[in-house]
């Protein structure tokens, strides 16, 4: 039996002949091709959402944690404030205090100085109604003021004013003891009887006295004393 050789073609390289053939196919089914795609596509999707859900808790830990230190900033300076606000009041009250003893000191030495002639009338006349009832004499009137030294008029040495006393009593003698009563006191002085009239068994007088300048006294200069000798 005799076999035929093919002629061999002399432009094929014994490489070329040798070689396989690449033939690709694919013979899934699309229902599993279609299933596959969607469980990537599911997965690209819960993947995403991680992904954003990690990212918005991200940002809202950061808001949260920037709104926390501007809630402790505001509360530092609402304290650093209130600090500020109690040390001026505080400051503004002593500020205060102090203007206010200043002002009472200066007021009271103006009023020392207003008040220089200033005297206690009350006890002026209550000493002389009771030196004129320790004299047993009567007392119907009272009457004088102070001197003004800036009217031109000359002002005796040590006298402020002078006093009219008028009244009654049972005799002369009476009378007189009551103008010596009137000389041993403090704020007054040379007493003077101007005037003695005795009539239906009664006397009637009248009489000066100087009121001196030991009887200046008040709230604001020198303190009131008794007027006794």
């Amino acid at each position: 039996m005799t076999t035929a050789l093919m002629p061999l073609d002399p432009t094929v390289s014994p490489q070329q002949a040798s070689r396989v053939l690449s033939i690709r196919a694919d013979l899934l089914p699309s229902e599993i091709r279609d299933s596959r795609r969607a469980r990537r596509t599911r997965a690209f999707i819960l993947i995403t959402l991680i992904l954003v859900l990690v990212a918005l808790g991200g940002w809202y830990a950061l808001v949260t944690a920037a709104k926390n230190a501007a809630d402790d900033e505001y509360n530092q300076t609402l304290e650093q404030l209130a600090t500020v606000q109690s040390q001026q009041k505080k400051n503004e009250d002593i500020q205060q205090m102090i203007d206010v003893k200043q002002g009472n000191t200066l007021l009271s030495k103006e009023l020392g100085t207003l008040l220089a002639q200033d005297m206690s009338w009350a006890n002026l006349l209550d000493l002389i109604r009771d030196t004129g009832t320790d004299a047993t004499v009567d007392i119907t009137d009272i009457s004088g003021g102070l001197q003004d030294s800036s009217d031109g008029k000359a002002v005796v040495e040590g006298a402020i004013g002078s006093l009219t006393i008028s009244g009654t009593a049972d005799n002369k003698k009476e009378v007189a003891e009551y103008v010596e009563a009137l000389g041993k006191l403090t704020y007054l002085s040379d007493p003077f009887v101007n005037s003695v009239t005795e009539k239906d068994g009664a006397v009637t007088y009248s009489l000066t006295v100087t009121v001196t300048d030991e009887g200046l006294c008040g709230r604001f200069t020198t303190e009131c004393k008794s007027g006794g000798k």
